[in-house]
This record gives structure tokens, sequence and C-alpha cells, in this order.
């Protein structure tokens, strides 16, 4: 097992999370999340404020809700400013 610490909180990964955070990637509903928050940016990284139309990534910066993150848990980011 691998150890992730975040914000203090320890959030491990097992493989089966692994896998099924890959599968919830390609859902419909983490598509529109993402989507809402690239809109929420005006399609600009949220760190440097550079406009990234559709390109940038969208980061979790809390994994303590994954799956059912807020839209507030997630940012816009250009790849250069991806933590």
């Amino acid at each position: 097992m691998v150890e992730v610490f975040f914000k203090k909180k320890q959030v491990i990964f097992d493989p089966l999370m692994k896998s099924n955070y890959h599968e919830y990637l390609e859902s419909e509903e983490w598509k529109q999340k993402r989507r809402a928050v690239i809109q929420r940016a005006n399609f600009c990284c949220e760190i440097c404020g550079d406009n990234i139309g559709w390109r940038g990534e969208v980061h979790h910066s809390t994994y303590e809700n994954i799956f059912e993150e807020a839209e507030e848990d997630l940012i816009y980011c250009c790849s250069e400013c991806h933590p």
C-alpha cells in the first residue's frame, strides 16, 4: 500500500480504490463536475491566471471527499501549476 498525506490527514489508496478512481474519472458524473469547475474558473488557471481553455487539469485540493467531492474541493489549473 502507498500512503499519501494531504492537509495532515492520512489518505491510503489501495488497489481497488485506484481502479475505482480511474473508472470514476471516465464517468458522466465526473465529466459534469469537471465542466462546472472549468466554467467557474472562466477557462483560466486558478493559480497563475493564464487562459488555458479546456486544456487544463481539474485537481483535487483534498481527497477527503473522494467520489463525493464538492465543487469547492476542486481547482482548475494548467499543467505547469498542477500540484
